[in-house]
């Protein structure tokens, strides 16, 4: 079965491929187009309209995917400031210390003391050398992680804002899809109070019955208008008739009141 859908689909595509750019391949794409205008054409405007709802209310996937990443941002972004403010915090703390370390040796002629410790100038010279290491190593991290903050900042920015646009959006387009809606029921009674209809609901084909029994009553009289001229004989012309019968009429009448 998977074979045979396979050929007359490369059949169909061979087809199609053949008849682009001829005349009767631009005329079958004309009739297509034709066709899919009058079936969009044809579709009621209640149809239309809880179409349009259904895609509006598909428009709160796309929020809620929205409301997640910014919900991740908003976390990550918290606790990375978490980590900077720290980082930050401690690279004082720490630069208090060297520096407090340095203005010791300068001071010192054999010996310094560094956290209880006593050692000779060379000794402190040699840890003061790698606490600055280390600070600048730290320093170095602190600013990539001030970096890496600015850059979450600015997504989360964007994600709430493009949030707010998005809700406002959906907002909007409920509000004018309800206009429509009331606007589409004024109508309908419009169609329904008026003489003529172009729905095609029960009322209007009652109605458009009505005026077609209307119409054929008015053939009918317009029949028995026209019958007797049509069957009766034609009258015969005075020149073939006598003078009494002529006359047959009236003397008739006279006779009778006589």
């Amino acid at each position: 079965m998977l074979k045979k859908l396979l050929i007359v689909g490369v059949v169909s595509f061979l087809a199609v491929a053949a008849l682009q750019g001829t005349r009767l391949g631009s005329f079958l794409m004309s009739e297509a187009q034709s066709l899919r205008e009058r079936a969009e054409a044809a579709i009621p405007p209640e149809r239309e309209i809880a179409r349009l709802r259904h895609e509006v209310r598909k428009l709160d996937k796309d929020i809620l995917e929205v409301v997640n990443q910014l919900a991740k941002e908003n976390v990550q972004t918290s606790q990375l400031e978490s980590r900077v403010k720290e980082l930050r915090a401690s690279q004082g703390r720490a630069k208090e210390l060297l520096e407090a370390r340095a203005e010791a040796i300068k001071k010192a002629q054999e010996f310094v003391i560094f956290d209880n410790r006593k050692l000779t100038v060379a000794e402190a010279k040699a840890m003061l050398e790698e606490g600055v290491r280390r600070y600048a190593l730290q320093q170095k991290t602190l600013e990539s992680m001030e970096q890496a903050l600015a850059t979450r900042l600015r997504i989360r920015d964007t994600l709430a804002k493009q949030l707010e646009v998005m809700k406002g959006q959906k907002a909007e387009l409920t509000a004018t899809i309800d206009a429509l809606e009331a606007e589409l029921q004024v109508l309908k009674l419009q169609q329904m109070e008026s003489k003529y209809q172009t729905d095609d609901t029960r009322l209007a084909r009652i109605k458009e019955g009505i005026r077609e029994l209307q119409a054929q009553i008015q053939v009918e009289r317009e029949k028995l208008r026209l019958l007797p001229a049509a069957l009766e004989s034609s009258p015969v012309p005075a020149a073939d008739k006598s003078v009494d019968d002529i006359m047959a009429p009236l003397r008739g009448q006279q006779q009778t009141t006589d």
